[in-house]
C-alpha cells in the first residue's frame, strides 16, 4: 500500500517579484541569441581556461558598475545630512549606475549560458580541445640535446 507523493513547492514571491524575475531571464535569454546571431558572432568556449576569461571578464566589468553604484549612493547618503545639496541629480546618477549594472550583468548572464552551453557541448561529444598551453608549445620544436665535453683546464 505504498502512496506516491508528489513534492510541491512553496513560492513565496511576490507576484511582481516573480513576473520580474521571468522578465529578466526572457532578457538574458533574448541577449544571448543576438550574440549567437550576430553577423560575427563569437567563437565556441572550447574550454574552462576560456570559459574563465569570459567570466573574469564580465565579472570586472560588472565590479566597475557597482563602484559607480556605491559612489552614487554615498553622494545621496551625503544629502541627508546638507539640505542644500541636490538629492534629484544623485538619486538620478544611482538609477542611471543600476540601469548600466543590470545591462552589464545581463550581458555576462547570457555569455556564461553560452559558455556552459558550448563546454557541455563539447564534453557530450566528446571534443577535446588543446589547452592555450599546449597551443602555445605547439609552436616550438624539440631541443636536440647537446653533451658538452669539459677540459682538464677550464675551472668554469
Amino acid at each position: 500500500m505504498s502512496q506516491e507523493y508528489e513534492q510541491m513547492e512553496l513560492d513565496t514571491r511576490s507576484d511582481v517579484q516573480a513576473a520580474i524575475e521571468d522578465k529578466c531571464q526572457g532578457t538574458i535569454k533574448a541577449a544571448m541569441a543576438m550574440i549567437t546571431g550576430s553577423k560575427n558572432p563569437p567563437a565556441a568556449v572550447r574550454n574552462r581556461h576560456e570559459a574563465y576569461g569570459i567570466a573574469a571578464e564580465h565579472l570586472a566589468n560588472i565590479a566597475g558598475m557597482v563602484k559607480v553604484a556605491k559612489n552614487s549612493a554615498g553622494t545621496l547618503l551625503s544629502t541627508l545630512s546638507d539640505p542644500n545639496l541636490p538629492a534629484v541629480e544623485a538619486a538620478s546618477a544611482l538609477a542611471t549606475a543600476f540601469d548600466k549594472l543590470v545591462t552589464a550583468a545581463s550581458i555576462g548572464a547570457a555569455e556564461m549560458r553560452r559558455a556552459a552551453s558550448d563546454l557541455y557541448t563539447a564534453d557530450v561529444e566528446g571534443t577535446e580541445y588543446p589547452t592555450p598551453m599546449e597551443e602555445l608549445a605547439g609552436a616550438f620544436e624539440d631541443a636536440e640535446s647537446r653533451e658538452y665535453e669539459i677540459e682538464e683546464g677550464d675551472d668554469e
